[in-house]
């Protein structure tokens, strides 16, 4: 099948490849991923300046579109993360987290009908 159409959102070969080409479990991980509340409790933690929190709900974020082959939320979690290793202000990245979030939501949806 040719995944090609959802990229730059999803690397489906690359997100399967990580699940040993276990197209099943690889639909169920994408349907049990929560983007929004992940992405949302990044945006949280920006918001009240605690780094280290934003940190963690970074770097957790990144490490799952990392497993699943996110490249978008991948590249801005790390930007992200690390600006707020340095304790500096990522606050203009919050809306193009939520643009990558918000594309990678319809992707998956658009995935998993098909």
């Amino acid at each position: 099948m040719d995944y090609s159409s959802f990229l730059p959102d999803i690397d489906v070969e690359g997100g399967k490849a990580r699940v040993m080409d276990n197209t099943k479990l690889y639909q169920r991980l994408l349907g049990k991923f929560d983007a929004a509340k992940m992405a949302g409790d990044v945006t949280s933690a920006v918001e009240t300046g605690d780094y280290k929190a934003v940190v963690q709900a970074a770097h957790a974020l990144r490490g799952t579109a990392a497993n699943l082959g996110f490249p978008v939320v991948q590249e801005v979690t790390n930007d992200i993360e690390l600006l707020a290793k340095k304790e500096e202000d990522c606050k203009h990245l919050i809306g193009k987290l939520n643009d990558a979030v918000s594309a990678l939501q319809g992707a998956i949806e658009r995935l998993l009908a098909g």
